[in-house]
């Protein structure tokens, strides 16, 4: 895994804990989601306060000047940028979901995945997702029929699960060892972090 260092901490590490940005024609710092954008790339720790709170204090807007040698105007940095790096990061996120299913990646709904722990030849598990607004005695159900071990996130609703998979009242998503589902748990981790409240 390739590493950066973040503009604001000074500290160095693997990609999938950043976020990159880059200088907009109209001078303003736009989010690069998936790290391909055209022109020279800042890299930020993928913490939503501390990323707010340099935005805020204009900290974000000086680093960036120092990093690209060059005076960025005040509004260079938009206010809603943290919101917008969520927005985008949600998607990507929904979206590779759909990519998994397609993949024949994951498993929906707790009988399913059930059926499939048990079955030998099913892929690894990888990831539980689970629904924020699934039923409480739902999560503890499904968690006790993964196991302790696997990880287990809960940062999307029904209804964005649903429409991801193209299915209904989908609350619980077991995504199976691949590729894909490595990139989507740092795209998921990377979204925890920008998600977080201090």
């Amino acid at each position: 895994m390739p590493e950066r260092r973040c503009i604001i901490t000074h500290q160095s590490g693997p990609t999938e804990g950043l976020f990159r940005l880059v200088l907009g024609p109209d001078e303003t710092l736009v989010p690069d989601v998936a790290a391909k954008l055209p022109g020279r790339g800042l890299w930020i720790s993928a913490d939503g306060p501390m990323v707010q709170k340099a935005v805020a204090d204009g900290a974000l807007r000086k680093a960036a000047s120092r990093s690209l040698k060059m005076a960025l105007a005040k509004n260079a940095v938009p206010d809603d940028l943290v919101a917008k790096m969520v927005t985008l990061l949600t998607k990507r996120c929904l979206d590779r979901l759909g990519l998994e299913q397609r993949a024949g990646n994951l498993v929906t709904g707790f009988d399913k995945i059930k059926a499939a722990l048990a079955k030998k030849g099913t892929g690894k598990p990888a990831l539980l997702v689970a629904a924020t607004d699934g039923a409480a005695d739902g999560r503890q159900k499904i968690r006790s029929a993964v196991g302790k071990d696997l990880p287990v996130v809960e940062i999307f609703d029904r209804e964005q699960l649903s429409l991801a998979l193209g299915r209904e009242n989908v609350v619980h998503v077991l995504l199976l060892e691949s590729g894909g589902t490595d990139k989507l748990k740092a795209d998921i981790g990377r979204l925890v972090g920008l998600s977080a409240k201090e």
